[in-house]
């Protein structure tokens, strides 16, 4: 089963809020610039452990759909399911690995639903 971290030291909590909205049901999507290796093997069906920062497992989560699309086209909806604004998720995702996220770029959209808290 593959591991869905969230976290990282240093995160100012970032990563134990972001747990909280996916096992409250807040947040039911995760996006990333789709050459990101860390999800590219995703797929429909398959199940993840929600992993925190030290490694614990904090839930089972069960990949709904991953579809690609380009930054361009993140609207309204998308930025429900990832649990803020579309401002927000726009701010969130325009830079990326040293450098500004053009609006043609892929990204690619994880949508989960959670099955064990």
């Amino acid at each position: 089963m593959k591991r869905f971290r969230f976290g990282w030291y240093g995160d100012g909590g970032l990563g134990e809020t972001m747990i909280q909205a996916v096992l409250s049901g807040r947040k039911s999507a995760t996006c990333s610039p789709a050459y990101d290796p860390e999800d590219a093997d995703l797929k429909a069906g398959d199940e993840l452990q929600l992993v925190d920062k030290h490694g614990r497992e904090r839930g089972r989560l069960v990949v709904v759909a991953v579809e690609l699309r380009p930054y361009s086209k993140l609207d309204d909806a998308l930025a429900r399911c990832e649990g803020v604004t579309l401002a927000e998720l726009r701010e969130k995702l325009s830079f990326a690995n040293g450098r500004d996220i053009r609006g043609d770029e892929e990204m690619r959209v994880v949508y989960f639903r959670v099955t064990r808290s």
